[in-house]
């Protein structure tokens, strides 16, 4: 069966690709391939994947989130192949051929907790023009002093809480023959 995945295991990452796939693709598409499970396994997208799928199981109103996180985690390997490769249109046919070949990875996989995504969506995104690099504003503009302010905010809130609690425990000891 030809499919393809990235497996974790910390300092043991490995790719797993078998040989039906690797036949159904040419040299720079395989490439490509490898270039995109190598990218969900640099960025650790099993984790993102790991905790979107655990929220939402505890929250049900977060399960539209799961398939969000699964197409965004797809189309940023396909964006970190393309660069590595140097070709997007040869990403986006190595995508097209290798979900038109595959049904779906084993079960036992941890690939299980993505979905493979809209495999249109992503390989038009691939054809079209490359997304633009964004940069964040600096720190020191009124959105930065307000991320900062409320940053502090928070680690002020969370300390004062902390105090309460610790003094509530110690009146309570006090105040209780335990």
């Amino acid at each position: 069966m030809p499919y393809a995945y990235a497996l974790p295991g910390g300092r043991r990452d490995r790719v797993v690709v078998t040989t039906a796939m690797l036949d159904c693709l040419e040299p720079a598409e395989r490439r490509a391939l490898f270039a995109h499970e190598r990218a969900h396994l640099a960025a650790r997208h099993h984790r993102f994947l790991l905790a979107v799928q655990l929220a939402a199981r505890a929250n049900p109103f977060l399960r539209p989130l799961r398939t969000a996180v699964a197409y965004t985690a797809e189309r940023w390997a396909d964006e970190d192949a393309a660069q590595a490769v140097g070709s997007r249109r040869t990403v986006a046919r190595a995508i097209g051929k290798a979900a038109l070949v595959s049904r779906s990875t084993p079960v036992a996989t941890l690939a299980g907790l993505a979905a493979a995504g809209p495999v249109p969506r992503r390989v038009a995104a691939l054809l079209g023009p490359a997304p633009a690099a964004r940069s964040w504003p600096s720190l020191f503009t009124l959105v930065g002093l307000a991320v900062w302010g409320a940053a502090v905010g928070a680690a002020v809130s969370a300390m004062s809480s902390a105090n309460s609690a610790v003094t509530m425990v110690l009146i309570l000891y006090a105040a209780t023959p335990l």
